[in-house]
């Protein structure tokens, strides 16, 4: 009967061993993983003010709203287009230009995306 109580013993004192692991290893896989699936890989989760080369940007959620400005390019036309939806279609356009020099724009809160292409990176100014 002594050697079933030390057997008794033992087993709860391995089960909470077993027990504790597996919780204490649950919250921290679970934060990480969505922070990281929300913030570490992607820096979308607060906007960027620089718009850094081409291609199309979301309002909101890529870049803020507000007053950039490009140095646009020496040699080529830099193009830019703030656009009210994301279909490519030419009604999207709100407002587009063409800058040999500097550009400055107004993106605003409204605007769905903004696309750039051969200008200098957009540094928000306001």
């Amino acid at each position: 009967m002594v050697v079933s109580n030390g057997g008794a013993a033992d087993t709860p004192s391995a089960t909470q061993t077993v027990t504790a692991a597996p919780e204490t290893a649950q919250p921290p896989e679970t934060a990480p993983d969505s922070q990281s699936a929300t913030g570490t890989p992607r820096k979308n989760t607060t906007p960027a003010a620089e718009i850094p080369g081409d291609g199309v940007y979301l309002v909101g959620k890529d870049i803020r709203p507000g007053t950039y400005r490009s140095d646009g390019k020496d040699s080529t036309l830099c193009y830019w287009a703030r656009l009210s939806d994301t279909t490519g279609e030419l009604e999207d356009v709100i407002a587009s230009g063409n800058a040999e020099g500097q550009a400055i724009i107004k993106i605003d809160g409204s605007d769905k995306a903004f696309q750039t292409s051969d200008c200098k990176p957009w540094q928000k100014i306001d």
